[in-house]
């Protein structure tokens, strides 16, 4: 990479000002290892058009701090990884029970099919909802207390006293 100031002019106005999301889109996926040419025919890219910004300084600068995060992550990871013995059998083992949970959707007897289909739903935050009981105290307003009364009289009103009229 050459020096900003040995670039040609043209090179540095058709670099970018700011860093734009598909930008950071590229930036990920040099992050993670691709190469440029798989990069831009991900997201669209010309390998010229993303060299030049590629080679920004602006891009630079945005990549070394995306790495650093990603270092970051990377080591936060390693150290929560668990070193208890029994944790490290059911971490390892968590792949194989899932495809056999998922296995058993298919299962000749229904019920163990609807069981396995629960505990995948209930494992990826599908689970059924819990029926909440409320007591609700409600203030009514004057005009609900007057339909009521309304309501209450016309009941007490017997069907010989409508009809005399």
């Amino acid at each position: 990479m050459l020096p900003q100031e040995e670039k040609a002019d043209s090179t540095i106005n058709a670099q970018p000002d700011k860093v734009t999301p598909r930008h950071r889109a590229l930036m990920r996926r040099l992050v993670a290892g691709m190469t440029l040419s798989d990069a831009c025919a991900d997201i669209g890219f010309t390998v010229s058009r993303a060299s030049l910004i590629v080679n920004s300084p602006l891009f630079q600068e945005e990549m070394k701090m995306m790495e650093g995060e990603v270092a970051k992550e990377f080591a936060e990871a390693e150290a929560n990884r668990p070193t208890d013995p029994t944790r490290m059998v059911l971490s390892e083992s968590s792949e194989m029970a899932a495809k056999t949970l998922k296995g058993a959707m298919s299962d000749e007897n229904p019920m163990v099919r609807v069981s396995a289909a629960k505990d995948i739903l209930d494992r990826t935050g599908y689970a059924k909802e819990d029926k909440i009981k409320a007591k609700v105290l409600v203030e009514p307003s004057q005009s609900l207390i007057d339909v009521i009364e309304r309501i209450a009289q016309e009941k007490h009103v017997k069907p010989d006293d409508d009809a005399r009229g």
